[in-house]
């Protein structure tokens, strides 16, 4: 096929590319990895991704990395299906939309999301083979991430600042929804493509948040989102026999 995704069934990050391969109806071959035996890491995926994450889209031979990249790379590529318009003001709008899911939306799920994941990949290991996934950490971030996850883990004061950008995200996209059907305007976009995971995996973690009666237009859109058929085929990926065995959050 002319389009390889190279990626991870739980990752926020991969969901957002596969949902917009789904909308946009794009055909591609899987390549799903399985992050808790480190598979990111290894020098095969390395040399396509030196930052050893996921996801990574691979058209006609070059890989392509960064999911906002890749979703607006997608859209460029392969117009049919639009998902930005053509004004400069709303691609402006929807460029920030992917800024938000690259920073706030991402700090807020990142530490818990790791409590879980990764703290759980690591149990179990001896610690020749902790000291072994270590060493193959390609960049000095995420393997600091790393050691932490394997001594002390994450402190009380890190899972607060996560929550507390929980609540920041969700009143950040209320504000937004209260004038819009969509977060970036009147149309279904790749805004919407790019936030929805960090909404779905903030349900998963703290359900309690958006059950609360504070936020009713991002639950109306978050409503409107699950009920897209693409939805399901990003979240719920099942088009490689691999996912069976792997973890889904």
């Amino acid at each position: 096929m002319e389009l390889e995704l190279y990626h991870g069934l739980a990752s926020t990050c991969s969901k957002k590319v596969r949902l917009c391969l789904y909308e946009k109806e794009l055909p591609f071959s899987s390549r799903l990895l399985d992050l808790q035996r480190f598979e990111q890491h290894r020098p095969e995926y390395l040399a396509l991704n030196p930052k050893g994450v996921v996801p990574t889209l691979v058209h006609r031979g070059t890989p392509i990395t960064e999911s906002s990249y890749i979703i607006e790379y997608l859209d460029e590529h392969f117009p049919q299906v639009p998902l930005r318009p053509k004004g400069q003001d709303a691609r402006a709008r929807i460029a920030k939309w992917l800024c938000f899911s690259d920073t706030i939306a991402y700090d807020a799920v990142y530490v818990p999301t790791w409590s879980i994941l990764s703290a759980g990949a690591m149990r179990g290991l001896s610690a020749d083979e902790r000291n072994d996934v270590l060493n193959r950490v390609p960049t000095p971030e995420r393997r600091k991430r790393w050691e932490q996850v394997t001594s002390t883990g994450f402190g009380q004061g890190e899972l607060e600042k996560a929550y507390s950008k929980m609540r920041e995200c969700f009143e950040h996209c209320e504000s937004a929804l209260e004038k819009n059907p969509w977060l970036a305007g009147e149309y279904y976009s790749l805004a919407d493509i790019a936030v929805v995971p960090f909404i779905d995996r903030i349900n998963n973690l703290k359900p309690e948040y958006l059950a609360a009666p504070l936020y009713p237009k991002l639950n109306a859109w978050y409503a409107h989102m699950r009920a897209r058929p693409a939805f399901a085929k990003a979240f719920e990926f099942s088009d490689d026999p691999r996912a069976a065995t792997l973890v889904n959050i």
